[in-house]
């Protein structure tokens, strides 16, 4: 767990009839990163709707939650009791008694030991983190302060977040066209304070009064009697930074990807909430065939809607099948306010990602292939491009390149530190784990995000198995390419890996821009996840051979 502390100025929202003011407050001891208070967002409903959906997924939690069995355990414990022998019960009755006393004790002694400790300067601190220590071991859940991620970038401002249960993901984009007003900013990462007053301030915005928007400690010093400074707690999981980089390497995978009407979705929410289903399957099928309209099959009815007028334009029929279905209820209220969803998709089981634009501004989510599954958990899209492991020096030219020039593409650092493509990309792909930077599926450019304070080259995450195995097969020069074919669409590359366990057969497909669009392998592995859970290490291998 990252965590860091610092002084947390409030998130305000201050309205009159003429105007609204939005404060996103941030941890101003851990980035200068601000918008200036001259700032007006001309699309001021638009964009207080989008950041609205983003509050509801960051308080989320569909994953089931362990109930509390202790009054259950209570009773039985009262049960064992009465069938215990008489002498024995009264000896149990008395023990509350003494460990009561034992308490009292305890605390005594631990009184005076206050009385000693108050004059010690590092006393408080320490209490404190003793407090959030306890915490975290007794209730995680009240432990986090999940608030989200804000970058300032030179063309857009960046809010991400993850729900609760780290199955949805979402990012909203307000690109710095749709502001008016004097652009000073200073590019940046931090937290937010998104609270449940500035959710509910935000529900008033109207049409007919601008809205100012305020990202950072030195817009807040123009505004004083707005906001205050409190201290607070910021605290960043590992998952997160790990679910990040999942996201963007899911992201960055070639999908099939389709414009859906607007209503037909509200449609299909409307049915799954018209009734609960008592059994599964639990699926929306998308059925796309070539010059056909796209449909959609809600399980366990059989129920299928038109999703679109227009044909679907891909080059070979699909069928796949998406869970997690009800998760998309929170775009239910901005549905009848766009015309479209733009919907990609990778495979049957594997994370889709839903895109509404208003105005300009952009909401993207991304659902994990099942609710139950957190983009943290064993998904390991990040492995097609496996981290480098190149050294500090390498690593610290690299993030400073990516800092100076904030946004680039892999191309650019490849020239700039004299590797191949592949190897920039996989410098990238560490720096995006150390918290440095992101990756842009819109632009396909790698934009500099710094989460964390303090620069760590060293992996947040455990690395996966698959990963490891791949990178060692492709270090022992275990791959043989038997054919490598290119035409105007793609490059199929086809290799026997040898490992040893056994010669496995894999192919894997990139298109022009180097994404893989399809991957396959004879091993038990892929036989049995397919891609669910990442590529299988053969996979990994000639990914890094292929280049």
């Amino acid at each position: 767990m990252i965590s860091f502390k610092g002084n947390f100025t409030q998130s305000t929202v201050n309205s009159n009839t003429n105007e609204s003011a939005v404060t996103f407050g941030t941890d101003i001891k851990n980035s200068n990163v601000f918008l200036s208070t001259d700032i007006k967002v001309k699309p001021g409903v638009a964009f207080s709707k989008l950041m609205l959906v983003l509050g509801r997924i960051v308080r989320m939690r569909d994953a089931g939650v362990n109930k509390d069995h202790s009054a259950y355990q209570e009773w039985v414990q009262g049960e064992y009791f009465k069938e215990l022998p008489g002498f024995m019960s009264s000896q149990l009755k008395q023990l509350p008694k003494l460990i009561k006393e034992r308490e009292i004790l305890t605390q005594q002694l631990e009184f005076y030991d206050q009385i000693i400790k108050k004059f010690n300067s590092n006393y408080f601190p320490e209490q404190r983190r003793r407090f959030w220590s306890w915490l975290y071991t007794h209730n995680r859940d009240a432990w986090y302060v999940l608030d989200p991620i804000v970058s300032v970038q030179p063309d857009a401002t960046f809010f991400e977040a993850f729900s609760l249960d780290e199955s949805t993901y979402a990012r909203v984009a307000l690109p710095h066209e749709a502001t008016s007003g004097e652009k000073n900013f200073n590019c940046g990462t931090t937290n937010i304070d998104f609270s449940t007053s500035l959710e509910r301030e935000l529900s008033r915005t109207r049409s007919y009064r601008p809205l100012h928007l305020t990202v950072g400690k030195d817009a807040v010093e123009f505004d004083t009697g707005i906001s205050n400074t409190i201290e607070k707690k910021i605290d960043l999981p590992e998952t997160w930074t790990k679910g990040l980089v999942e996201v963007q390497a899911a992201l960055s995978l070639a999908p099939v990807e389709i414009n859906i009407s607007s209503l037909a979705l509200a449609d299909v929410l409307g049915r799954l909430e018209a009734q609960r289903e008592k059994e599964g399957p639990r699926s929306l099928i998308f059925e796309l065939i070539p010059d056909e309209k796209p449909k959609v099959i809600v399980e366990p009815w059989g129920d299928v809607f038109i999703m679109s007028d227009k044909p679907f334009k891909g080059a070979k029929s699909s069928r796949i099948k998406v869970w997690g279905r009800r998760r998309l209820r929170v775009l239910k209220e901005i549905l009848p306010l766009v015309n479209n969803v733009n919907v990609r998709l990778i495979d049957s089981g594997m994370p889709s990602f839903w895109s509404v634009e208003m105005e300009g501004i952009k909401l993207i989510i991304g659902l994990s292939g099942w609710t139950s599954l957190d983009w943290a958990a064993r998904a390991r899209f990040s492995a097609m491009i496996p981290a480098a492991e190149e050294s500090k020096e390498t690593m610290e030219k690299a993030a400073y390149f990516l800092k100076t020039n904030l946004i680039i593409e892999d191309g650019e650092l490849a020239k700039y530190l004299n590797k191949s493509p592949m190897e920039s990309k996989r410098i990238l792909q560490r720096l995006c784990l150390s918290g440095t930077a992101m990756y842009d599926p819109e632009f396909r450019k790698y934009r500099y995000r710094e989460l964390f304070p303090d620069l760590d080259f060293e992996s947040k995450s455990q690395t996966g198995i698959e990963e490891i195995k791949g990178i060692e097969l492709f270090k022992r020069n275990a791959v043989r390419i038997s054919s490598d074919s290119i035409n105007e669409k793609e490059r199929t590359i086809k290799a026997t890996v040898i490992s040893r366990e056994r010669i496995c057969s894999t192919v894997i497909s990139r298109d022009i821009d180097s994404r893989i669009t399809q991957a396959q392998c004879s091993c038990s592995y892929f036989r049995y996840h397919k891609l669910k859970q990442g590529p299988c290490r053969h996979i990994v291998a000639l990914s890094l051979a292929g280049e």
